[in-house]
């Protein structure tokens, strides 16, 4: 079924102005609609309101937007001298002996799991590790990663690796990324129903 809807309003105007009322002119605007596009729009209205209603209950995925970044462990390190070892982090992959975790600001720690390319107890370790997936991980805190400053300002491409204890200032630099020794992970996974 399809619906029409025709106006005569402008042919109504016209034909009492002087010049015309003689002349038949048939003006009539017709606008089509069929019931698949008034459902399309009433469904385009409901999906673009309900996109942008916020509220507090708004899923934001297994990792609380709220939970500890590594930023947030430096500057607790700066003030107490203790680095957290129990990390809510994404899974980014393997560096060589290194499997790389990252935090919702996209900064990186390193865990050392394995001692050499021919450990395979420590690769059978880790193979549950998927890219993407959050997990909970804890290990011994080593040392860390920075990333020199020249004489010009400019930082060196190459990171330089530190053992602990390092010096403070070198370590609480945005750039640093601290390194691990990998004691345990597990996967964070939702309680929530997603629907």
């Amino acid at each position: 079924m399809k619906f029409f809807w025709y106006t005569n309003f402008f042919h109504k105007v016209l034909l009492r102005s002087k010049h015309l009322r003689n002349q038949y002119i048939p003006i009539q605007t017709k606008i089509f609609l069929s019931p698949i596009q008034i459902f399309g729009f009433i469904g385009f209205l409901f999906l673009s309101s309900s996109l942008f209603a916020e509220t507090d209950s708004k899923y934001t995925g297994p990792i609380s937007r709220s939970e500890k970044r590594i930023l947030d462990g430096k500057i607790e390190f700066q003030k107490t001298g203790i680095f957290p070892l129990e990390w809510k982090l994404y899974f980014k992959g393997k560096q060589g002996d290194f499997v790389v975790f990252y935090d919702l600001n996209g900064d990186e720690i390193h865990f050392r799991y394995r001692r050499n390319k021919f450990d395979l107890d420590a690769e059978f370790f880790v193979k549950d590790l998927f890219i993407g997936n959050p997990y909970l991980v804890k290990g011994e805190w080593i040392g860390y990663y920075y990333y020199a400053v020249d004489e010009r300002g400019k930082r060196s491409s190459l990171p330089t690796p530190k053992k602990l204890p390092g010096e403070k200032n070198e370590f609480i630099d945005k750039q640093s990324i601290p390194i691990f020794q990998l004691q345990t992970y597990q996967e964070i996974r939702t309680d929530d129903l997603l629907y």
